[in-house]
């Protein structure tokens, strides 16, 4: 069946614009795109939001640490963006509290920390999130116990937000695409870009899909490259000796369970050994800390957290909290991504610009855009200048614009608290446990309801598969049915996010493989392929303790 994907999608299918690569930036575009009234194909090599986009801090935030490089454009971007995301995706984006403790040692003392916290208030005016305080010494140690008190002198507190899964905010703005008549090919790599052979123009992409083999060609006047760290490779294979756009650097966290000192917010401190700030984040149920900032040049879906990496990370935050005494064996798992940075020759990796860019290969192949750089927070109005650019320059009349007051699938309503009560009574009369509810709502916010409603109607979807996180047989029928998920590793590590629990996905397989047996129809070679290949996968990705 996988075989004819290609054939099923393409068939009868005229397109406006291809967008290739379906991280966050990718999948924005094609929301934008598709409200518009543009007939959009997404084609991704991987899974949705498989790399760049789900290895990271998983944070929008207005970038403080920008006002050092002067990027006060960015900043205020930021800013109003995590503003709009409040807004628009409040299923995926909350508020949250962060501390600046600042010591004797600090690179940035006190004062010029009160001056930025002031600076960051006053470029966010319109924002719905408190201003910063300053905390004295006594008012840091009452807020933070756990904090090394050598040399401290006092902290800030400031607001930012955490979308706790970015994996799902790429797919709700798929989700929204598809349902304004975009198509999506996960799994399947644009072997490059087709030109016209008379003018050089892109007119569509060559692809191979990697789950059947079969080879095709989609057609479209315009192609936008959005394949983050991959753009110099495709433009490579298309293009007759293109300029290097891509300057990566690799970011590491480790994700541990709750340690003794561990801080009751978001705690964002300079590591001891470079100045270089990081993040102690509560998360899923434990802390994430991250993250390095390393070049990277090797292949993209080769990076990984290096032993190095993760003693960087423990030494640093043993030295902010005594008492935590992390070691790699309290590492549950770890994940590298590559920031896909402009390429520059000079810059620290901490100073090359965070800001994004569009760029045409006109005239060697007019219709083709490339992505370059981009950040969570600012993924939607990048979207938005990139169809109002490719608009202006293929001369395509569309309406302005809608996403910024759009609300994301899955949001909750004006009455967000009346609705969640509801699914709370829905679930527990479909004799779901709190906890299991609780899941299913921040994982799923409203589209909740449907989860439940499955697992209602059916008991045996109601029965937990992974006792770590507490996720339900339904998730995995739903990742598949309703969610584009084409492999076992689609749906725990970027549909029902099991594989992101304490266990790394790996208490999950076999009864997660067993739904697709009872109730996708997967015959016995296909649950043992599925098994063995998303194993495989997990312990290589996330590098679980004791999973290699």
């Amino acid at each position: 069946m996988a075989q004819h994907r290609l054939a099923r999608t393409l068939q009868d299918h005229t397109f406006d614009l291809i967008v290739v690569g379906a991280g966050l930036n990718g999948a924005g575009i094609a929301r934008d795109a598709a409200l518009r009234g543009l007939q959009v194909l997404v084609v991704e090599q991987e899974d949705i939001g498989a790399a760049t986009s789900a290895w990271n801090s998983r944070l929008i935030h207005g970038g403080l640490r920008y006002l050092e490089h002067g990027e006060i454009g960015l900043v205020r971007e930021s800013l109003r963006e995590r503003e709009i995301l409040l807004r628009t995706a409040p299923h995926r984006v909350a508020p949250l509290a962060l501390m600046v403790p600042v010591y004797r040692h600090s690179r940035r003392g006190l004062g010029l920390i009160r001056m930025g916290m002031a600076a960051y208030d006053l470029l966010s005016y319109d924002k719905s999130l408190p201003n910063h305080r300053i905390y004295n010494l006594s008012q840091t140690r009452a807020a933070e116990p756990g904090l090394a008190g050598e040399g401290l002198r006092g902290a800030a507190l400031y607001y930012d937000a955490q979308v706790a899964y970015p994996e799902r905010l790429v797919l709700d703005n798929l989700l929204e695409a598809q349902e304004h008549g975009a198509c999506v090919l996960t799994h399947t790599r644009a072997d490059r870009i087709l030109r016209d052979t008379d003018t050089g123009s892109a007119c569509g992409v060559a692809l191979s899909d990697r789950l059947g083999g079969a080879r095709s060609n989609a057609y479209a006047p315009a192609v936008i490259n959005v394949t983050g760290p991959w753009v110099d490779r495709l433009l490579g294979r298309s293009l007759s000796q293109p300029k290097r756009r891509i300057g990566g650097t690799k970011g590491v966290h480790v994700f541990v369970r709750p340690f003794p000192g561990a801080p009751r917010r978001g705690v964002y401190a300079e590591a001891p050994q470079d100045g270089r700030p990081y993040f102690t984040l509560p998360w899923n149920g434990g802390y994430l800390i991250g993250t390095t900032d390393t070049r990277f040049a090797g292949n993209p879906a080769e990076a990984r957290a290096e032993p190095e990496d993760i003693d960087y990370l423990l030494a640093a935050t043993n030295r902010l909290i005594p008492a935590a005494n992390l070691r790699p064996s309290d590492v549950c798992f770890s994940y590298a991504g590559v920031r896909p940075l402009p390429h520059t020759a000079a810059d620290a990796p901490g100073a090359i610009t965070r800001r994004h860019l569009i760029v045409s290969h006109a005239p060697e192949a007019t219709g083709l855009w490339s992505v370059i750089g981009g950040k969570l927070t600012t993924y939607r109005h990048l979207a938005e200048q990139a169809i109002d650019r490719m608009a202006q320059e293929q001369g395509w009349k569309l309406p302005a614009c809608s996403t910024h007051r759009r609300p994301l699938p899955g949001a909750w309503g004006d009455d967000g608290g009346r609705e969640q009560a509801s699914l709370r009574e829905a679930g527990a009369s479909a004799g779901l446990p709190a906890a299991t509810v609780e899941r299913l709502l921040q994982v799923y916010g409203s589209r909740a309801a449907a989860l439940i409603e499955r697992a209602q109607n059916d008991r045996t979807l109601a029965a937990p598969i992974s006792p770590a996180t507490g996720a339900i047989a339904a998730e995995i029928l739903h990742a598949f049915e309703a969610e584009g998920a084409q492999t076992l590793a689609d749906a725990l590590l970027r549909r029902t996010l099991i594989a992101l629990g304490p266990e790394a996905g790996l208490d999950a397989l076999h009864a997660a493989a067993a739904v697709g047996r009872s109730h996708l129809g997967w015959d016995e070679q296909r649950v043992q392929e599925e098994t063995t290949t998303c194993e495989r996968l997990l312990k290589d990705i996330l590098q679980p303790a004791g999973g290699a």
